[in-house]
């Protein structure tokens, strides 16, 4: 190096940031959308036990809820280009409806709501809402 601190710092960081935009121009693709079969696919994988009987997929495929033939509740959603799958009992999902989509908020620290936005979606939070809320 030139021994000069500044210099190679510069040099430094200009190589990773070539090595980064280079990562991002080859390996970015947008994630596919999330759909019955791709959903139906990653539950088989994660819940060999579940057997979705009705689907409630979202319009851009950002997530999809199955209904299993025992009562629970599946969720299947995005994170990063990978699916990821939730489960629940069907009374221990929190859900709302929201200008005609279905709102589910998570009781984990740190996850996020999903928004599905489907025909269908307000008869799904009428039927998730507690029992209270009814």
């Amino acid at each position: 190096m030139s021994g000069n601190l500044l210099i190679d710092s510069l040099i430094s960081l200009a190589a990773i940031a070539l090595m980064v935009g280079v990562a991002w121009a080859f390996f970015r693709s947008p994630p596919a959308p999330v759909t019955e079969a791709a959903a139906a696919e990653r539950l088989a994988f994660d819940e060999p036990d579940f057997r979705p009987v009705r689907w409630l997929i979202d319009r851009e495929g950002r997530a999809a809820m199955a209904e299993g033939a025992g009562g629970d509740i599946a969720l299947v959603s995005r994170l990063g280009i990978d699916l990821v799958t939730r489960r629940f009992p069907a009374e221990a999902v929190r859900a709302a409806e929201e200008a005609g989509a279905l709102v589910i908020r998570q009781t984990d620290p740190g996850s996020r709501r999903l928004v599905i936005e489907a025909e269908g979606a307000a008869e799904w939070a009428r039927k998730l809402a507690p029992a209270g809320a009814k």
